[in-house]
């Protein structure tokens, strides 16, 4: 009986003609004592001998799947920074303070590259025309790390580096420092201030992915 109703229905549906918008419910007439079956539409009326059954085209909905891997994020690390500018062009060396806040509470791996205008990173260089605060220090040097080398910084936590500015014009290359270029692997602020001829706080820019 089951492959009679089957053959039936797979010869009304090979020989129906072919609808722009198909139905959502289908409609058929069984016929309850030779097991024929009739689509039929939902205004046609079934036989006496026939039955009315339907159903849908479209079955319920599956339970949900697992959810993807997370993708690539645009915003996400390496964080960088750039504090510009790095030095004033001045006939004397004044002190410069760099702060970086954590802001994410997971510990932050930062560095610190002073740069001068041709991108060549200064870190342990001296400082041209920086003196040592007491006699018989040695000449000061630009902080910062260089290679791919950090430095840990807690989460809330603020990295505070001190510098002295160079003598001299940053236009000019060499050892006089342009810009600091500041990377993290986690969201950071950064901020600087010279002291030149009064306190100077300049905030850092995020650069754009």
């Amino acid at each position: 009986m089951r492959s009679v109703l089957f053959l039936s229905l797979v010869v009304l549906f090979l020989t129906l003609p072919l609808a722009a918008d198909p139905p959502a419910v289908l409609e058929a007439c069984v016929n309850s004592g030779n097991g024929g079956l009739r689509l039929v539409d939902h205004d046609t009326a079934c036989h006496a001998n026939e039955t009315r059954v339907q159903w849908n085209v479209t079955g319920p909905a599956g339970p949900a799947g697992p959810a993807g891997p997370a993708g690539a994020s645009a915003g996400g690390p390496p964080f960088v920074w750039v504090c510009t500018p790095a030095n004033y062009f001045s006939g004397s060396s004044t002190n410069g303070s760099l702060f970086a806040f954590n802001g994410s509470a997971s510990s932050a791996n930062v560095a610190v590259h002073f740069l001068n205008k041709d991108g060549v990173n200064l870190a342990g260089v001296p400082v041209p025309g920086a003196v040592p605060i007491n006699p018989g220090d040695p000449t000061p040097v630009y902080p910062g790390q260089s290679g791919a080398a950090t430095v840990p910084l807690a989460g809330s936590n603020t990295l505070v580096v001190n510098w002295f500015t160079a003598v001299g014009n940053p236009a000019s290359g060499g050892n006089v420092a342009a810009t600091i270029r500041v990377v993290s692997d986690q969201p950071i602020a950064v901020g600087t201030n010279i002291e030149f001829s009064g306190f100077h706080p300049l905030p850092c820019t995020l650069l754009p992915k």
